[in-house]
């Protein structure tokens, strides 16, 4: 036996709604937040508890005072149940509720305590968005955009129609603009008279609303970001003055969604007041890359329940990572390109965005009845938008997505121009005339697809996946199309990558589930292999690229085979998988957050602890992967797993190895829990 002193030590850690031995922090994010706000959902069972500034439950109310809350109100008070026959995925808002606390607590304490009384659906931080304004000093003196998106001869065939509506969600406008008073829809029934006429919630409603101070007064206030890009959606054409919108004869809606400050404090609730007050399309020249349950409910809305096109922008900071509200399933996502058709400098880009429209030195309404330049995704978006309602107005049957997927099918391919953005500019640059001249054209998309290697679904070398994809046709009949799979990953290898479609009417879905798609995983990928499979829809002369990412050799696993769902890691984490705590299902029981950051620490004194969750500065990284976690056959529980990692990676290592096993019981009274064992192993 060997001299060398071995020590065994076995911690066993049983994860229920209750979290122990973990260690819990909070990131700094780069979005911005209201303080000490909370918005949450209360679940259906508990209505009957809910009124319009109350929740008459005491374990709340002990809490809502515990927390020194001085507000409590439902944000969209006027809302009552729908009752809808079709269709089931209708979205409730009539118990949304926004809440406001002054005890010194952050925002994610009182998120804990709240979900752990389990009577709301959801419990989230109120996200505030930022403008996508990005200010441009090249001047102009013409809409030069006009002619790029050909809506000079777009206006030969329709100049769109007054009873169409743009909502323009932004920072206020300007009354007294002459190019802009004429083109605002007025509410007639609500004429300012101090009574809220039309029974809406509004009083004097009369041009818009001012959601961010309450008020009828929809005039900008410290920054006018709403007047340049309502002059591009909607100004005044054909007036001998100004400019002109794309919009031509369209009607648009001022919806103030900032405070006094410019702090966009009501931005999605003016989706949803634009989306009650009859606006078909809604421009959102804002937004975040923080998505949540919340915003999502509002876009399902506005898209699902009303029957809205969302246009938005996609942001201006270069970058590939998603962006909110445009990133959205459903939402009509627009980047910017400039003067030449190449991708504006500054402007997102991506496989979920759908069109590019002209950002760059847009000329435009601006304060104190003037004009100017400006630019950015921001001024992108109301050009779409007015494109949008044109179409609208010279197809009054189509649905919102039909819009979009006109808009998209005869959009001007961008590709050859920009290679090294090829298919994340959308399908191209807006072009009005091709989409109100376009003879049966055709868009079948894939709306969803579904990857499983009937195993772990953790897809390493050796793994054989299959694919199957849902198909929507959204235009004109589809015959005989074939959807051939390609990559130019060097770690996939497509066995049967081709698949025939049955001829498809318009607004018809089908799967490919008889004839799915099989590839197989190759050696050499790294852990997190990010992999990106591109999907040739065609029929003819129709093309349409769509793309599919998954990752490779993921070194975390989903756990969710009981009420409990978390994430067990391959480095001591729970819950989440990276530092941003975005990877990962956290640690939910019964659908319900529970958890921020949780993760293993071990120490034997004060300056020599191994750990991975956040210390002062940022999160520590002193474990790493020996082997990586997986499903381990020892048939415990419904999913037993394993794995081991080490604090080589510490400054000043304690000289351990762990080995990690968690298992997960499927039926009750074993269903509300999760056991993590470590076995703890002294190898300096």
């Amino acid at each position: 036996m060997s001299s060398r002193f071995i020590a065994h030590i076995r911690f066993l850690c049983i994860f229920s709604s209750m979290l122990v031995f973990m260690q819990i922090g909070f990131a700094q994010h780069v979005d911005a937040y209201l303080p000490q706000t909370i918005i949450f959902k209360v679940k259906e069972k508990y209505r009957n508890q809910c009124s319009e500034n109350k929740i008459n439950n005491i374990r709340f109310n002990q809490l809502f005072n515990d927390i020194e809350g001085d507000k409590l109100r439902k944000i969209f008070p006027h809302k009552s149940k729908e009752k809808f026959i079709q269709p089931s995925e209708f979205v409730d808002l009539s118990l949304i509720y926004q809440l406001h606390y002054n005890v010194a607590f952050s925002e994610e304490e009182v998120i804990r305590r709240l979900s752990k009384l389990k009577i709301f659906e959801y419990v989230e931080r109120y996200i505030i968005p930022h403008l996508t304004y990005t200010p441009n000093d090249i001047s102009i003196s013409n809409q030069y955009y006009l002619g790029l998106i050909n809506a000079f001869n777009a206006w030969n065939i329709t100049k769109g129609d007054t009873n169409i509506v743009i909502g323009i969600t932004d920072t206020g406008w300007e009354p007294t603009h002459s190019d802009l008073i004429g083109n605002v829809k007025i509410n007639y029934a609500d004429p300012i008279n101090g009574t809220d006429d039309d029974g809406d919630g509004y009083v004097d409603n009369y041009m818009g609303w001012d959601l961010g101070m309450n008020d009828n007064d929809a005039l900008y206030e410290s920054t006018a970001h709403g007047v340049y890009v309502t002059g591009l959606a909607a100004a005044v054409t054909d007036n001998i003055n100004g400019v002109a919108g794309v919009g031509f004869d369209t009607k648009f809606l001022p919806i103030k969604i900032s405070n006094s400050a410019g702090v966009l404090t009501h931005a999605y609730q003016g989706i949803v007041y634009a989306a009650d007050h009859g606006c078909f399309v809604i421009n959102c020249s804002w937004g975040s890359f923080t998505p949540g349950q919340f915003q999502k409910d509002i876009i399902d809305y506005a898209i699902i329940n009303k029957g809205s096109v969302v246009v938005a922008a996609v942001g201006n900071n270069n970058s590939d990572t998603a962006f909110y509200p445009a990133a959205y399933e459903g939402v009509l996502s627009v980047a910017a390109t400039e003067q030449s058709d190449l991708k504006k400098n500054n402007s997102n880009y991506g496989y979920y965005i759908d069109v590019s429209a002209p950002g760059e030195a847009m000329y435009t309404t601006a304060p104190s009845g003037t004009y100017a330049t400006n630019g950015g995704t921001s001024m992108a978006a109301p050009v779409v938008a007015g494109g949008a309602a044109l179409l609208k107005a010279q197809f009054p049957s189509y649905t919102n997505q039909q819009i979009i997927a006109l808009l998209k099918a005869t959009a001007d391919d961008l590709n050859p121009l920009n290679p090294a953005y090829t298919d994340k500019l959308g399908k191209g640059r807006l072009n009005l005339v091709n989409a109100l001249t376009a003879v049966n054209p055709q868009f079948l998309d894939l709306t969803s697809t579904s990857l499983t290697d009937y195993n772990n679904n953790l897809f390493e070398e050796g793994d054989t996946v299959q694919i199957v994809g849902l198909y929507s046709n959204y235009l004109a009949t589809v015959n005989g199309a074939t959807v051939t799979l390609t990559t130019t990953s060097p770690y996939i290898n497509i066995i049967d990558g081709t698949t025939s479609l049955p001829t498809l009417n318009t607004l018809d879905t089908v799967s490919n589930y008889s004839d799915p798609f099989f590839i197989e995983i190759l050696n050499g990928s790294g852990v997190n292999e990010a992999v990106v499979i591109k999907a040739t829809i065609s029929a003819g002369g129709f093309t349409n690229n769509e793309y599919i990412s998954f990752v490779l050799n993921q070194d975390y696993i989903d756990l969710a085979e009981n009420k409990v769902s978390t994430s067990i890691t391959s480095k001591g984490k729970i819950g989440y998988n990276d530092v941003n705590n975005s990877v990962g299902l956290g640690f939910s029981y019964q659908g319900e957050e529970l958890l921020y950051e949780a993760g293993l620490m071990i120490g034997d004194n004060s300056t020599r602890v191994s750990d991975i969750v956040r210390g002062i500065a940022a999160q520590k990284q002193d474990f790493l992967s020996a082997i990586n976690v997986q499903e381990n056959y020892t048939s415990i529980s419904e999913l037993d797993l394993m794995g081991a990692f080490s604090d080589v990676s510490s400054v000043n290592p304690l000289s351990i190895y762990v080995r990690h096993y968690a298992y997960a019981f499927k039926n009750p009274p074993d269903d509300k829990y999760v056991i993590v064992v470590y076995d703890i192993e002294n190898v300096g």
